[in-house]
């Protein structure tokens, strides 16, 4: 287990708990800014290039890969058996440590990978797609580059090394997007959006690898043996996969039953749907978890400066989110046509469905991070024994009626979830009910009233032939009624006085710069 003794100061850096807690709210609101900063240029990347990929491929290419998605999903819940997480959560670590759970999550991701190809056929004898083998094996490989450098890309954000790690994100994005439009425009088909997911899961785990130094010892037989530590972050991680195969697998079912029943085109026009109501979330949400779960594991045996993070790392993603999929319910038809094309409009009833169901879910997604900032994955997981059934019982009801019918189910059990599983995880969270309720408030209900005048302002508005210009116009109408409504709420003043006062100390130091 020796270790290279030029790279020893390398290795302390990522395991100096002092280090990483040095202006914690500075780094924590900086990194905030930072990811919030390249969500425009992400944002142009996602609909430019998904706008013109579905004017150059058909709703069963997207389908195609709809169909291994669940596959996916459920290898990506297995591996690293939520060590990544657990990294950015522990307080105190060793290099010892990590380098066994390198090794150890090593082994696990190798016997993941050996059953994505071992299931390979199977997938394509369930639905009945010959092509589904050669696309299931491609992806493995691409899924398994990643599972190399989990534990680099985990230490990046212990740093809360952000600002690396948006870089990476935009990068691998762009090139993957510019890859599968290449690959599509020369009459790939399928294959281009393959391309697009392995591409950037291969520049991604390259980047992490070079930017984060860190490297395990070499392997021993002791890695394999369970201390305290370990079976501490292995409880952790354990309780955290077990959540995530639960969740993921139920919301994943939809997928199944629409390929299975209904074929790849149907597939494909819920799934682009599904996409696209989730996107305005995930776009805030994913690198905000990063930084969320850095910072809250950092506070969190402090229950005041706890609660005082969480309002303030919870408002923001709200007031993002909750305004978007309210507009896209009102504008669907619109949206839907401006970003895909003619080919979609079956998915316009589809999309709305959805959109409800994410202003709902987008509660519950949440909670998240404070079941993993506070070490509470064992109760997360028993959350997703509740939850799993009910999901599974809708989506099979709602089967009936195709992809229009799942997605109605889909809707309704997010719904008849939201609540009760925000009061069931603050239960044991310093975090009160009244402390979440005043993050969510202010955003739902001016999103709720700016959806309202958007629709009667359609009697009223005038309607060019130039869908942009029109989607501009009501898109002005409804801001003005959202952020009326959302700045008159009290709990949002500490959030914007923050937010401007930090903005103009960021422009003050790149003026002098």
């Amino acid at each position: 287990m020796d270790i290279n003794p030029k790279s020893k100061v390398n290795q302390h850096q990522y395991v100096d708990n002092d280090a990483s807690n040095a202006d914690l709210k500075q780094k924590s609101l900086r990194s905030g800014l930072i990811t919030f900063g390249a969500q425009p240029i992400k944002l142009a990347i996602g609909i430019g290039s998904t706008a013109m990929l579905a004017r150059l491929l058909t709703p069963a290419d997207f389908g195609l890969l709809a169909m291994v998605s669940p596959l996916l999903l459920l290898a990506d819940s297995l591996s690293n058996l939520g060590m990544e997480t657990a990294t950015v959560h522990k307080e105190k670590l060793e290099h010892t440590l990590l380098s066994a759970i390198f090794w150890l999550s090593l082994g696990v991701n190798v016997v993941v990978f050996g059953l994505m190809v071992l299931t390979a056929p199977l997938l394509a004898w369930f639905y009945k797609e010959a092509r589904l083998t050669e696309v299931t094996l491609v992806l493995a490989v691409g899924f398994f580059s990643q599972c190399l450098t989990f534990l680099h890309k985990s230490l990046l954000k212990r740093q809360m090394r952000f600002g690396t790690l948006t870089a990476i994100d935009v990068a691998s994005l762009f090139i993957g997007n510019g890859c599968a439009l290449l690959a599509a425009w020369l009459g790939f088909n399928y294959w281009a959006l393959v391309l697009q997911v392995v591409i950037v899961q291969f520049i991604q785990s390259i980047a992490c690898w070079f930017a984060c130094d860190w490297r395990p010892a070499r392997y021993s037989s002791y890695f394999l043996t369970l201390d305290a530590n370990k079976k501490t972050m292995f409880a952790y991680g354990g309780n955290l996969t077990a959540f995530r195969v639960f969740t993921r697998l139920s919301k994943r079912l939809d997928r199944i039953l629409i390929g299975y029943f209904s074929g790849a085109r149907a597939l494909g026009l819920y799934d682009v749907a599904y996409r696209w109501a989730y996107f305005s979330f995930e776009l805030v949400y994913m690198p905000l978890f990063d930084v969320a779960v850095s910072s809250f594991s950092r506070v969190q045996h402090d229950p005041d400066l706890y609660r005082a993070y969480c309002r303030r790392g919870l408002m923001p993603i709200f007031a993002l989110c909750m305004p978007a999929l309210a507009f896209c319910f009102v504008e669907a038809r619109e949206v839907i046509l401006l970003l895909l094309g003619n080919q979609w409009l079956e998915a316009v009833p589809i999309f709305q469905l959805l959109t409800v169901a994410v202003f709902f879910n987008s509660t519950d997604r949440v909670t998240k991070w404070l079941y993993v900032s506070e070490g509470q994955t064992q109760r997360q997981f028993h959350w997703s024994l509740i939850s799993s059934p009910v999901m599974i019982f809708a989506l099979a009801v709602g089967a009936t009626w195709g992809a229009y019918g799942i997605s109605m189910g889909y809707a309704v059990a997010t719904c008849l979830l939201a609540f009760p599983s925000i009061t069931y995880c603050l239960k044991t969270s310093p975090l009160s009910i009244n402390d979440f309720l005043s993050a969510i408030a202010p955003s739902a209900l001016a999103s709720v009233a700016g959806g309202v005048v958007l629709f009667a302002s359609r009697f009223v508005l005038p309607n060019t032939t130039n869908i942009i210009l029109n989607l501009l116009i009501k898109l002005t109408v409804f801001g003005i009624t959202y952020f009326s409504i959302w700045l008159v709420f009290p709990s949002t003043r500490e959030v914007k006085t923050e937010i401007l006062i930090k903005l103009k100390q960021l422009i003050s130091k790149f003026k002098h710069n």
